[in-house]
């Protein structure tokens, strides 16, 4: 189910009830203001409000974490979270499936070739040169929300996990599993949401 994309207040958020949602937000905001405590703390704070707008503003919504460090929605039951931050933003996703989410800040710098697999290089090798540093960093998205969606990021080294990009939305992603992805760039970053492929 494709994600529903929102920038901005939650109140102005629309959604159907069922896509995973991914807010691309400003930790030191408007949307934060009240928050307290560090930076992780306030990504924490935007999530727990995130969850209450889709799961009803009276719900308790309790976080912890994983033994890799994922947050994890203890309360309420069946709800599932990824937060990701680069610069000044964090990328909330949330849904009713597991999702994870990855946002990178967009830069010229040239593709770490050692990172792709042969195929993800042939493919960046035949683009031109001014496009390479944002194809690389598109697929260091999908490989990222990937790996977090499997749950151990630093486990996996990320020339293994294979990516297919279809479109400027669409890809896939193979290690332990596949997740289809969908990304978006915005004026400075590219964010990439993953979920599980249904057999």
């Amino acid at each position: 189910m494709t994600p529903v994309w929102h920038d901005g207040p939650l109140d102005a958020l629309v959604w159907d009830g069922q896509s995973p949602v991914a807010w691309s937000v400003v930790e030191t905001g408007p949307y934060a203001a009240g928050l307290q405590g560090d930076a992780r703390a306030i990504r924490r704070g935007l999530a727990a409000a995130l969850i209450r707008k889709l799961a009803g503003e009276s719900v308790d919504v309790r976080l912890t974490h994983g033994p890799a460090g994922a947050p994890i929605v203890s309360a309420p039951g069946g709800w599932y979270l990824s937060l990701s931050s680069r610069g000044a933003h964090a990328l909330i996703g949330v849904a009713r499936e597991p999702i994870a989410v990855d946002r990178e800040v967009i830069d010229d710098h040239a593709p770490l070739w050692d990172m792709l697999t042969p195929t993800e290089a042939d493919a960046l090798r035949h683009l031109p040169a001014l496009a390479q540093p944002q194809a690389w960093l598109r697929r260091w998205t999908i490989k990222e929300a990937h790996a977090k969606l499997i749950g151990e990021p630093r486990r996996i080294r990320p020339e293994a996990i294979e990516t297919i990009v279809t479109d400027p939305i669409h890809a896939t992603a193979t290690f332990e599993g596949t997740s289809r992805c969908w990304s978006r760039s915005t004026t400075d970053a590219i964010e990439t949401v993953a979920q599980w492929s249904q057999p």
